[in-house]
């Protein structure tokens, strides 16, 4: 048997596809078809009864990530500057999807870019899937040096976060 028609991913896999599942799924009510897993984050983020309920009714699957899939998700959305952009759960989404190298489904744009960056499948919910890949780095408006925090180490200046495609 074979999943429903989708374009974010090959119509021959098999139907039993591991989908890690955001808040957003819960949200806007959409079930995506394969074996649902989200983490004790996304739930605790789930404050009303219908989204809390939705949890029952799809039959998900509640896990902690391991601490190794957490580090290799933290260490993703470092790479592409999205790490102040993500909250706990979506770190814990993104290591849950890792661990099981299963379809992260959400509408979350930095989470999703920093998915695509470490090669998981993505499956948008109620927004667009994102065009491209994104890098965020911090240039220095003073010396022009490339750098990581809120200030140049060089010369002190503050600097705004650029994107660049890759």
């Amino acid at each position: 048997m074979v999943r429903e028609k989708s374009k974010y991913y090959n119509l021959e896999e098999p139907l039993h596809v591991y989908v890690v599942a955001d808040a957003s799924v819960f949200i806007w009510g959409k079930r995506p078809s394969g074996e649902l897993i989200t983490v004790p984050a996304v739930e605790a983020e789930l404050k009303d009864i219908r989204t809390r309920s939705l949890l029952a009714i799809f039959e998900v699957r509640v896990e902690s990530p391991s601490p190794q899939a957490r580090k290799a998700a933290e260490e993703g959305a470092r790479e592409t500057g999205d790490i102040r952009a993500l909250s706990t759960a979506d770190l814990d989404v993104l290591a849950k999807a890792l661990e099981y190298g299963g379809v992260l489904a959400t509408d979350d744009y930095a989470l999703q870019n920093v998915a695509l960056h470490l090669g998981l499948k993505i499956e948008p919910i109620g927004q667009p899937r994102i065009k491209r890949i994104r890098k965020h780095i911090q240039r220095c408006r003073g010396c022009g040096s490339r750098f990581e925090g809120i200030a140049c180490p060089d010369c002190g200046t503050p600097a705004p976060k650029k994107k660049r495609c890759i």
